[in-house]
């Protein structure tokens, strides 16, 4: 080594001395580093197969979800209902339901609460001969390679000393977080099952197509896994999108039951006054059963008004359709996709000679900046 670096302070010299540096020499110069420079490819390709081979296979499997268009068939069918049922003049088939803006969705669903519900859903696992959670899954079943467990040491030394404070700290935590359901908050095994599946899911948009891919170690449990996430997320949207429209009904419902109450009442108020004056002749009487009548007839057109407005609303909730469709299902993979050796192994063959050629440049220049202070 002494001596490679004793040629090398030689060429430095003669490069600044001649004020430029000749390619041809330079050259030689890395290929008398060969040796050191393919010491450390060798040592970063052992290190890139040490992962490689200590990684555990997965599964991925894809399925494609066809997004409708907030003014296709929704308002189709529900302006079909409202002409069957009536209610055409009422409008009901120029409402849309809201529609989420699509780009939204792949950040929607690496979103904690959505990922909250899906850690609770089952997949069959072949390891554990049952089907079990996905929060089961992560903290009991998932591998990982050897540097994600050289990664998680220090933590892992720090967690046995402060075990219960943690546990401590997230029994508060969790305990403020059920008096205030408007807070989510994690216990350590949601918040690492999250941080995992977050790994596992990728979704693209493509124009009206919504692309799912999710990846697990066995390929039952990876189909599984894409038809629960497909599912779910069919379900949460359509819960979005329609929470506005159920507490619409809800609210117009009890308006509605408040009405009949005071149309009841006026009624019974009237044929009381009717039934205790009956056969007498007189026009303050007439003026009161007027007024009584009028007051009848006035509570009656309201909860009319509102009865209209109730169907209205119940037909939208219950006629709604999904925001989205399957479009491709999700089929059973039967080959692992990672990890892909062919791929790793040529780009950690790369990387070493990349570092290698650093390090040799690096040293170059150290040895460069060195000559030229001392020269001054």
């Amino acid at each position: 080594m002494k001596k490679h670096i004793s040629h090398m302070d030689q060429f430095i010299k003669k490069s600044l001395q001649e004020e430029e540096i000749l390619f041809k020499e330079l050259i030689n110069e890395i290929l008398a580093f060969k040796k050191w420079i393919v010491i450390v490819i060798i040592t970063i390709f052992s290190l890139g197969l040490l992962y490689i081979f200590t990684s555990s296979e997965e599964y991925s499997t894809t399925s494609k979800l066809l997004m409708e268009q907030s003014n296709g068939i929704n308002s189709k069918a529900l302006g079909g209902l409202a002409s069957i049922s009536g209610l055409g003049n009422l409008g009901i088939g120029n409402q849309n339901t809201e529609a989420l803006p699509p780009e939204l969705i792949p950040e929607l669903v690496m979103e904690s609460d959505f990922l909250k519900r899906l850690m609770y859903e089952k997949v069959y696992l072949e390891e554990a001969g049952d089907t079990i959670t996905l929060l089961q899954f992560v903290n009991n079943y998932e591998k990982h390679n050897f540097y994600y467990h050289l990664l998680k040491l220090p933590s892992k030394v720090k967690a046995i000393f402060l075990t219960d404070k943690k546990e401590v700290m997230e029994d508060t935590v969790l305990s403020k977080k059920n008096e205030d359901e408007a807070i989510l908050a994690f216990d350590s095994k949601e918040r690492k099952t999250i941080a995992q599946l977050k790994k596992r899911i990728e979704v693209e948009k493509e124009e009206r197509l919504l692309v799912i891919q999710t990846k697990m170690p066995e390929p039952l449990a990876s189909a599984q896994f894409n038809e629960v996430l497909s599912r779910l997320l069919k379900e949460y949207l359509t819960n979005i999108i329609l929470d506005k429209d159920v507490q619409n009904f809800e609210f117009i419902q009890e308006r509605t039951n408040e009405a009949k109450n005071r149309v009841e009442q006026t009624q019974l108020k009237l044929a009381n006054f009717r039934d205790s004056n009956r056969g007498i002749n007189s026009q303050l009487l007439k003026t009161e059963e007027d007024r009584l009548l009028a007051d009848f007839n006035l509570e009656f057109s309201l909860y009319n008004s509102l009865a209209q407005q109730m169907e209205q609303a119940r037909i939208k909730v219950q006629n709604a359709t999904p925001l989205m469709t399957v479009f491709q299902k999700p089929q059973l993979p039967t080959s692992p996709s990672e990890p892909k050796i062919i791929l790793l192994s040529i780009v950690f063959l790369v990387l070493g000679g990349i570092i290698g050629l650093l390090l040799f440049f690096g040293l170059l220049i150290i040895r460069m900046l060195m000559i030229h202070f001392t020269n001054v």
